[in-house]
């Protein structure tokens, strides 16, 4: 008589096999990659108007006034404000999403270090453009009235630090985050090419007597933001978890 052991249903491999594409599939039900982007989109947009019509609000006294004409130093005091109440507000949002979307798939996404990078990130912003207003590392022309353009002559440390001080950089600093959350490399892809677009525009100077010089700053990195909330939303891949 002979003796035969039952075989397993399932190897060592194809169990380990099994767990990881468990792990895929509650990673991609996790996501909601387009709705941050929508959300930041957005803000950038409504940025806008408030660039072009808020009123400067000289709280660090870095206006000079000659002969009727009056020059500030950037960024005005009501952008600043605005940035960081908008960012902060935004992160709550896609904070209140995320936690909504968790509960109609029954699975949790650890949403809570982006939120807190962001808050944190906006709160620095602030900060340091309010040093940099102090201690500016650009240096400032001494005539500001003077109606030619003066080269200067800045290293690349100085144009890093000013461009990752602006709220479009900030937002991408942010995306890093939300990327190694979701485990997402299409993500992560995408940020570094926004990053380097939004670093490389930050780097150029306009001298334009326009009061619609900024619309390149906005419109570029707002236009970047809803292409990848449109193609995240489209390619988004099937959310359904397989039973254990």
């Amino acid at each position: 008589m002979t003796h035969e052991s039952a075989p397993q249903a399932d190897g060592p491999r194809e169990l380990l096999a099994a767990v990881r594409d468990l792990t895929r599939q509650v990673h991609v039900a996790q996501r909601g990659t387009w709705f941050p982007l929508l959300v930041l989109a957005v803000v950038t947009l409504v940025a806008i108007p408030v660039y072009r019509y808020a009123p400067y609000l000289d709280l660090f006294g870095t206006c000079r006034s000659r002969q009727g004409e009056r020059v500030c130093m950037e960024p005005s005091p009501t952008q600043l404000g605005y940035w960081t109440v908008a960012l902060v507000l935004a992160y709550v949002a896609i904070a209140g999403f995320y936690v909504k979307q968790s509960r109609r798939r029954g699975v949790g996404t650890p949403i809570r270090p982006y939120v807190v990078v962001g808050v944190a990130l906006a709160a620095l912003m602030a900060a340091v453009s309010i040093w940099l207003t102090y201690h500016p590392l650009v240096p400032v022309p001494a005539d500001p009235f003077s109606v030619d353009p003066v080269e200067i002559e800045v290293g690349p440390a100085a144009w890093l630090v000013n461009g990752l001080a602006s709220p479009i950089a900030v937002i991408a600093l942010a995306l890093l985050v939300l990327a190694w959350v979701e485990r997402n490399r299409a993500l992560l892809a995408y940020t570094l090419v926004y990053l380097a677009i939004v670093l490389v525009q930050g780097s150029q100077v306009i001298h334009s007597t326009s009061r619609w010089y900024f619309l390149p700053y906005l419109l570029v990195p707002a236009a970047l933001l809803l292409l990848g909330s449109a193609a995240f939303a489209l390619f988004k891949p099937s959310t359904e978890v397989p039973a254990r």
